[in-house]
């Protein structure tokens, strides 16, 4: 082990993995954490009602390595119940996030816990990843992406906080966090959010700590058409939405901006907001230029005098030539582009 923390009583990890029908996946993914370098861990896993083979599996797994302990759920709660109700077993000072289709590299847990005992700062920490894509998975992410490619995110909490106003930069099955989020913060997985519940979750992190990424691959995400992305892809980009809109507003909040991103926006609604957050005298305006961008193409209103109004007022000269093609196309197609909120 690395000797960075050698003079100190090592922590303990409490390794917490969700499970449901996963027979095919779950061996692996429990042996790569039995296997870890870093050896003083618990690792709970929540069987949620699997109707495969999924729970003898576990049984036998769990003969196998005394650290782990099996929680049976006798119906189907959900992941988001089964993940809260694994965080009231756990007894590390910092709980280790992976999923049960996943494999969690050698040093996964002791490069990251390393890295927070020498940053103390830090509330919770992930890494990139690499993507594990069989031949015909059956997942829609991967007519995108390639097997072995390398997913980054931003590393410090600054970046990390400016990504989460567009997307949900933190790799959930990376993640390790301290405790206390949970027993002095009192945060949860939140079921309003449920197939987006990781994007909300390390929103309110970034609210009361420092979160960071490690510049290193730590875990092998695999693609299979099971999993949430594909299952339920239109929901999750609804709901990722819907916590886009909460991140810019906390953003308008810090930066004193008196408005509020509202669900539904009609074009002076956006007009408005544009003039505002222009005449910010703000360092980094081109976060400000990509949120009334996206503003623009999120309108589920319209009236067609609203393409004159774009160019009578001089809101085209804020963007490119190319995002100006966008909006225009947008005005005079609603339903193109996701929308926020």
């Amino acid at each position: 082990m690395i000797n960075s923390i050698e003079n100190r009583k090592i922590p303990l990890v409490s390794v917490l993995i969700a499970a449901y029908n996963v027979e095919k996946y779950i061996e692996s993914a429990v042996n790569a954490v039995s296997n870890q370098t870093y050896k003083n861990i618990e690792i709970i896993i929540v069987n949620d009602g699997s109707t495969d083979n999924t729970g003898n599996l576990l049984n036998t797994l769990a003969q196998k390595d005394n650290r782990i302990k099996i929680i049976n759920n006798h119906t189907n709660l959900g992941f988001v119940a089964s993940l809260n109700k694994g965080i009231k077993e756990v007894n590390g000072v910092y709980i280790a996030r992976t999923d049960a289709d996943d494999i969690a590299k050698p040093h996964w847990i002791e490069t990251i816990v390393n890295y927070m005992e020498k940053n103390l700062d830090i509330m919770a920490m992930g890494s990139y990843l690499t993507i594990l894509s069989e031949d015909h998975n059956g997942s829609i992410l991967s007519k995108v992406f390639k097997n072995g490619e390398l997913w980054k995110n931003p590393l410090n909490h600054e970046d990390i906080v400016q990504a989460m106003l567009f997307y949900n930069p933190m790799h959930n099955n990376t993640m390790i966090m301290k405790r206390s989020i949970f027993t002095e913060y009192g945060l949860t997985f939140d079921h309003n959010y449920k197939h987006a519940e990781d994007y909300k979750f390390w929103l309110d992190v970034s609210r009361i700590g420092k979160l960071a990424n490690y510049p290193e691959s730590l875990v092998y995400y695999r693609f299979h058409g099971n999993q949430t992305s594909s299952l339920h892809n239109e929901k999750q980009i609804h709901i990722a939405n819907q916590i886009r809109r909460i991140a810019i507003n906390y953003y308008f909040n810090d930066i004193n901006l008196d408005f509020k991103l509202e669900e539904n926006f009609s074009f002076e609604y956006a007009q408005k907001l544009h003039k505002k957050m222009t005449s910010l005298n703000i360092i980094n305006k081109n976060i400000n230029k990509q949120i009334i961008f996206d503003i623009y193409l999120s309108f589920k209103n319209y009236k067609p005098i609203d393409v004159i109004r774009f160019y009578r007022n001089n809101l085209y000269k804020t963007f490119s030539f190319k995002q100006n093609r966008k909006i225009i196309k947008k005005l005079f197609n609603i339903n193109k582009y996701n929308k926020i909120g």
